[in-house]
């Protein structure tokens, strides 16, 4: 039956977001951007301007207080230059009495002066309207504080403005203001001095016109601050007495000396604030005028006039914006959940079986595919079912289809109950069912699914009340042991295995299910002539028997012999696999009579020269199928007192019905009890016997001698090699291997610590007569160790620790990659291999791996780790595959030089 798997088109679409939705996002994201942008722009434009606006109002102000103090200075000297003429007129220093009524009548006319004093050149001081008429006035010669000012002043023409001090009258600060007249000779002749009270410059300063928060005030060039307000006058005592530390304005005033405006920002010396603001300098007079705000109340203007409201209104729109831009994604999001709702619903339709809900042939091909790539990538076994009911067509016929549907539909859902999550089950349509199994590490894990697959099928349907009972027939193929690597082909091979398996006569508890083998289609029973002619052979001694030794591993000596059976056939020495399938029952059963009896006759011969071996014969289906087998082996025994039970091996061929059979149970059950080996020949080979594996009585198996055989030229066997003898040695079984061809194949089994050898390597299968001298002779060697089979059964030893480690998060030690034999292998062997370095690097690719898996085992996540669990299984299958094809290229061109 030929299956045929499409799959929709629509099915094959990369999986893409709608693009309006992308685009609306871009859209939206864009104006955001741009708004962000706008607003960006606008707070820095806002912000020079508003700055440059407020220096240029700021330095406005500054000037317009140097004007006023200008224009008020100006009036002092004015003043000062008419009662110095007055006095020289009055020649005032000669007659101190009418100097005094001057003064106090200039005092009396100019506001803001505190007092008006006389003073001569030599410093004495002739009139002063602060002293009271009569009494002694000082001599500026005995005031240190003052004489060297004085004489300064003597040298200016014009007012000179001194440093304010604390005058007569107690608690007022004074700017002291003098005038020198000189001679028409231009001798210095007296000064004119009159301390200007500061309160009269503080009430001007208080009364400008200027914004909340201002400060403004003079400086001298000198830094000395002549007024300021706001400053309480208690705190500017303090203020006054000394140098100013470094602040804003003196440094701009510092840094710009010839400029007569200009602006400042920073931190100033009063009270320690960061502000901004403006200066300008007075003409003539040592003094500049300087005005400031604190930042604190700049930027807060700043804000209420430009950015407040603005900012208001770009929030709401951000916000309005937003909650449509959310409206407008909800409601196409549930459009397109709708149109995929829709869309899934078709796709269901289109790909899954409408009864029974399951994948059907258009979704089949498309899991199936995907699951020989994990079965590649991961380097495990992947089981392919095809599954029939046995006379569904009486249900239909006897019920009604509506009945029928219902216990397909019941079959179904005990199909995906039994199997594991990871597997599949599939309908083809009627009652033909897929099962796809992965992720197969070995032989029990299918094992143990097929167990719980047959307990489900065997319970009764309750059918219109009543209960009634059905089988099922299964075809099996594993892969990679069926090398088709097609899905059609593998359910092909399947189909085949399932119509034998439905064919067998006889079929118990265990015999429901078959594995696909090559000779299901190939095996022809009517060839009548063959069979007559082997029986004539069989009389005639055309038919013979060959020994081949099997070595034991611990002493390196030939232990046994395996019986193998020629046919000389017309000048030409046929095997057993060239022949034996197209015999019959009787011949077959003849021939096993034959084998064993030569056999035993030959090995007690040897044993009477001293020889202590024991004899493998290899048992047909048929003589175990036979009600007298086992009498006919203890018999045979019986003819030959030199062998011992124990001394005979009894290999069962793993076709798998006969195992099945409970007379070939009781056969090989009673042939233990009396000490007679049963051997389990060519595991691997096929499956049906594997199912009963642990619950047979063997006490050997042999690994087929095809996996070994190839080993050479496909690497990454290796590991389907190592499960089988692990399953050995779980077992407590003995293990033999055969196809040992070469030394590398020595080198690897004693690394692998199996019991016994058996293959070309050690000898060709012998004639009796050449058995003594050989098994005399013939001593194990310990092989090949440079072999890249040792080294990579090596590496992959950390790989399997380092897998089970991340599964089972036990410890494991990361092996490094110099240590690796591989690595010392590849190098030893890099003149020859075409293509190491990259072999190099696909191998330091692997061992990282191991390292990143140790490292995220510890603080990673379980996702992470599968993701690199999965890696690690692709690169070391391939490092395998390269290597094999390094290998063989390597081989070929050493053969062809």
């Amino acid at each position: 039956m030929k299956v045929t798997l499409k799959i929709p088109a629509f099915l094959t679409r990369p999986i893409t977001i709608p693009p309006h939705r992308g685009a609306m996002r871009l859209v939206f994201l864009g104006m955001l951007m741009g708004v962000l942008a706008f607003s960006g722009w606008y707070a820095w434009f806002s912000w020079h301007s508003y700055e440059r606006d407020s220096q240029s109002q700021l330095m406005m102000e500054s000037d317009m207080v140097a004007q006023t103090t200008q224009r008020l200075l100006d009036g002092h000297a004015s003043g000062l230059r008419f009662l110095g003429m007055q006095l020289q007129r009055a020649d005032a220093l000669h007659h101190p009495r009418r100097a005094r009524i001057l003064l106090l009548d200039y005092q009396k006319a100019t506001s803001g002066v505190a007092s008006a004093n006389l003073i001569a050149s030599s410093g004495q001081v002739i009139a002063s309207t602060a002293a009271p008429a009569g009494e002694p006035l000082p001599d500026f010669r005995n005031d240190p504080a003052i004489w060297p000012g004085f004489q300064k002043a003597l040298q200016t023409h014009g007012m000179r403005v001194y440093h304010p001090l604390r005058g007569p009258l107690r608690g007022h600060w004074f700017i002291r203001l003098s005038h020198t007249v000189f001679s028409p000779a231009g001798k210095p002749l007296f000064v004119v001095a009159t301390p200007l009270r500061l309160g009269d410059i503080e009430d001007f300063l208080r009364l400008s016109p200027l914004r909340p928060g201002t400060a403004v005030g003079l400086i001298r060039n000198d830094v000395y601050i002549e007024g300021r307000w706001p400053v309480p006058l208690g705190n500017l005592a303090g203020m006054l007495s000394q140098l100013p530390p470094t602040g804003a304005l003196r440094h701009a005033l510092e840094s710009n000396p010839q400029a007569r405006q200009g602006h400042y920002a920073g931190f100033v010396t009063v009270g320690q604030t960061y502000r901004v603001g403006a200066f300008t300098r007075l003409s003539h007079y040592p003094l500049t005028a300087f005005i400031s705000i604190p930042r604190s109340s700049w930027l807060a203007v700043w804000w209420r006039r430009y950015v407040e409201f603005p900012l208001l209104f770009l929030i709401i729109m951000l916000g309005l914006g937003l909650a449509a831009y959310r409206r407008i994604v909800f409601l196409d999001r549930r459009w397109s959940e709708q149109r995929e709702a829709f869309e899934q619903t078709l796709t269901t339709r289109a790909t899954h079986d409408i009864l029974t809900g399951l994948p059907n042939r258009e979704a089949l091909r498309l899991v199936f595919d995907q699951a020989l790539a994990r079965a590649d990538r991961q380097e495990q076994l992947l089981a392919a079912g095809f599954l029939d009911l046995d006379a569904f067509k009486l249900v239909n016929d006897r019920y009604g289809h509506a009945a029928g549907d219902d216990l397909l539909k019941e079959m179904a859902r005990r199909l995906q109950g039994a199997v594991r999550r990871t597997d599949t089950v599939a309908r083809l349509g009627g009652d033909e069912f897929v099962l796809l199994l992965e992720g197969l590490r070995g032989v029990d894990q299918l094992d143990q699914v097929l167990a719980r697959l047959q307990t489900a099928i065997a319970q009764p349907f309750l059918i219109q009340g009543k209960e009634i009972s059905l089988q099922a027939s299964l075809g099996l193929t594993i892969y990679p042991f069926d090398e088709a690597a097609d899905a059609d082909l593998l359910l092909r091979h399947a189909d085949q295995a399932m119509y034998a398996a439905k064919a067998r006569p006889e079929r118990g508890r265990e015999g429901w299910a078959q594995l696909y083998h090559p000779d299901l289609g190939t095996i022809t029973m009517g060839d009548e002539m063959l069979r007559q002619d082997f029986l004539q052979a069989l009389v005639a001694g055309e038919v013979t028997l060959r020994y081949q030794p099997l070595v034991a591993l611990k002493t390196g000596r030939v232990a046994g012999l395996e019986a193998l059976t020629r046919w000389r056939r017309n000048d030409r020495e046929v095997s057993p696999d060239q022949f034996l399938p197209s015999l019959g029952m009787r011949e077959r059963q003849a021939l096993g009579h034959f084998v064993l009896q030569t056999g035993l006759r030959q090995l007690a011969q040897w044993r009477k020269i001293g020889l202590d071996l024991f004899l493998s014969v290899n048992v047909t289906p048929e003589e175990l199928d036979s009600p007298g087998f086992a009498d006919t082996v203890f018999d045979i025994l019986a003819t030959q007192p030199y062998v011992f039970p124990e001394s005979l091996v009894l290999e069962v061929l793993e076709i798998g019905e006969i195992l099945e059979q409970e007379v070939a149970v009781g056969h090989l059950q009673r042939l233990r009890s009396a000490g007679v080996k049963i051997a389990l020949d060519d595991v691997g080979s096929a499956y049906a016997s594997l199912l009963r594996l642990k619950n047979l009585p063997i006490d050997e198996i042999k690994i087929d001698q095809g996996f070994v055989r190839e080993l050479l030229n496909k690497p990454q066997d290796l590991i389907f090699v190592e499960s089988l003898i692990n399953l050995g040695m779980s077992m407590n079984v003995v293990i033999t291997v055969e196809g040992v061809e070469t030394e590398e194949h020595i080198a690897l089994m004693r690394e692998m610590e199996v019991d016994y050898l058996q293959g070309y390597a050690i000898a060709r299968p012998l004639e009796a007569e050449m058995v003594a001298d050989f098994v005399h002779a013939f001593v194990l060697g310990s092989g090949d160790a440079d072999t890249p089979l040792l080294a990579l059964h090596q590496h992959l030893g950390w790989v399997h620790v380092a897998e089970e480690s991340a599964m089972n998060h036990g410890g494991y030690e990361h092996a490094e990659l110099s240590a690796c034999p591989i690595t010392v292998w590849l190098h030893a062997h890099a003149p020859e291999l075409p293509g190491v370095e990259a072999l190099l690097a696909e191998h330091e690719a692997v061992h990282a791996l191991g390292q990143e898996i140790l490292r995220v085992r510890q603080s990673g996540t379980r996702e992470e780790l599968h993701r690199l669990l999965g890696q690690l299984h692709e690169h070391s299958h391939r490092f395998q595959e390269e290597l094999g094809q390094a290998v063989r290229a390597m081989r070929d061109n050493a053969a062809a030089s």
